[in-house]
């Protein structure tokens, strides 16, 4: 008889304090944040997060996703459109992730993060190589700009062909950026020369 009513204390018990009742479901971390930062586990979320670094005014998403590592070797070399090269040359000699810093940050600091600001990504081709990928594909930048002596375009277009490898976190990362101006708008390669 003991046990019987130590047992439906304890049942009164846990059926008071609500143990067994499931609790309500939480959104996602960053459902409220559309440009947030995604670890890039596949080539795709490179592009993605490159594009999100303009509308979240964050360069560090675009920097994030550049190789800059010791430990794999492998460090983020630019090759600009030829012709653009060759209206300038040696701005462009051994442009790697020192370079690419100073330019996204010197570029960040002269958008207005009011105005639009957009990268669109069209893929061509996605390709595995070996141990990388290789993704051609078409960009098309809108950007805005804040009070500057020297004027900027807000339009550019261009064709990228990028080399991604796995870092040692088994994370995508942009070891080789080609640049080809496909359009009378300025290119990437344009907007490195301006800015700098």
């Amino acid at each position: 008889m003991k046990w019987f009513a130590v047992t439906i204390v304890i049942v009164l018990l846990l059926t008071g304090c609500e143990l067994f009742t499931p609790r309500d479901s939480e959104p996602p971390i960053d459902v409220l944040d559309p440009y947030a930062w995604v670890p890039p586990t596949s080539p795709e979320i490179v592009l993605q997060n490159l594009a999100n670094a303009f509308p979240a005014h964050k360069l560090n998403y675009h920097l994030d996703v550049l190789g800059n590592s010791d430990e794999t070797g492998t460090s983020f070399t630019f090759f600009p459109d030829q012709g653009v090269a060759s209206s300038q040359p040696g701005v462009f000699d051994n442009w790697g992730y020192v370079e690419e810093e100073n330019f996204i940050t010197k570029l960040f600091e002269a958008l207005n993060q009011e105005g639009l600001l957009r990268l669109e990504w069209e893929i061509e081709q996605l390709s595995p190589i070996d141990d990388r990928y290789e993704i051609i594909t078409d960009y098309h930048l809108t950007l805005s700009y804040g009070e500057s002596e020297t004027p900027l375009p807000e339009q550019l277009k261009g064709q990228a062909t990028l080399t991604l490898i796995q870092n040692v976190d088994l994370l995508y990362e942009i070891s080789i950026w080609q640049d080809l101006k496909s359009d009378s708008l300025p290119c990437w390669s344009d907007l490195k020369i301006l800015v700098q």
